[in-house]
């Protein structure tokens, strides 16, 4: 690559553009991502959510099916429904827990992320998590398991080196978005300098948690370039070396070929 800081092939390993915030302009913005992007991941966090990303998904695009801890009520049953997208899925998520933002009960959130976890290490799924405030919950709960045989990806990590860390002990992925841009994002920022070039991921969490530039606005995977500003920033690496490697985890993770130069 000529140009230090930027480079062909971004990828966007966690997005929502099935989410509502695009139902204007979907089609403009998928056309945009899709000229500007190598690929990204949708990512289902209820039933309607995982199958709208099943159906606009395009080839080299994963898809994690799953039910997120917000929507974590009500009987385990509704999970039935799911048993077709599993195996189209290339993973299960984004499932967790959430001690912030969710008004299900911790009980109820638990028993929903154990099963799901259940379910992707019986169809062989990669796991995607959402953890907010709930780090040490979300890791006694997947410690239970032992060495868990599928990748695993911490999305959207937002702690220090130490949890990191506690992670990466683990052989977890962890997922760097648009937070690493706040100026307040010291801790994190030194999460991210120490994590190993092969357990990196980067996002966006489109539409939610734009970066800096564009704060308070609708965030979209085209503004992924921003995070990896970023992390060349933080990482002292240089762009295209950065590139590549997002791609190879990418692909890694989501069982997928990418074609990139």
């Amino acid at each position: 690559m000529s140009d230090q800081h930027s480079c062909s092939y971004y990828i966007d390993s966690h997005a929502h553009l099935q989410d509502p915030a695009y139902d204007d302009d979907r089609e403009d913005v998928l056309e945009k991502v899709r000229g500007e992007l190598l690929s990204f991941a949708w990512v289902g966090y209820d039933i309607e959510s995982s199958q709208k990303a099943l159906q606009l998904r395009h080839p080299q695009e994963p898809v994690a099916v799953g039910v997120h801890p917000h929507n974590a009520t009500g009987s385990l049953d509704v999970l039935k429904q799911y048993e077709n997208m599993y195996q189209e899925a290339n993973a299960v998520g984004e499932i967790g827990l959430d001690t912030v933002r969710s008004e299900t009960a911790l009980e109820d959130q638990l028993v929903w992320f154990r099963r799901q976890v259940e379910i992707a290490l019986y169809f062989g799924k990669p796991i995607v998590i959402h953890e907010r405030e709930a780090f040490p919950y979300v890791m006694e709960v997947l410690n239970k398991y032992g060495s868990i045989p599928v990748p695993v990806v911490l999305h959207c990590f937002s702690h220090g080196p130490n949890e990191a860390l506690e992670a990466l002990k683990k052989d977890f992925f962890i997922s760097f978005a648009g937070n690493i841009t706040y100026p307040k994002a010291d801790s994190l920022r030194s999460a991210l300098k120490m994590v190993p070039l092969d357990h990196l991921l980067l996002e966006t969490d489109s539409p939610y948690l734009p970066p800096q530039v564009i704060r308070g606005k609708r965030n979209d995977p085209t503004y992924v370039k921003e995070v990896y500003k970023k992390a060349v920033e933080v990482t002292d690496m240089p762009m295209d070396e950065l590139c590549q490697v997002i791609c190879r985890n990418f692909a890694h993770v989501f069982g997928i070929s990418l074609t990139f130069s």
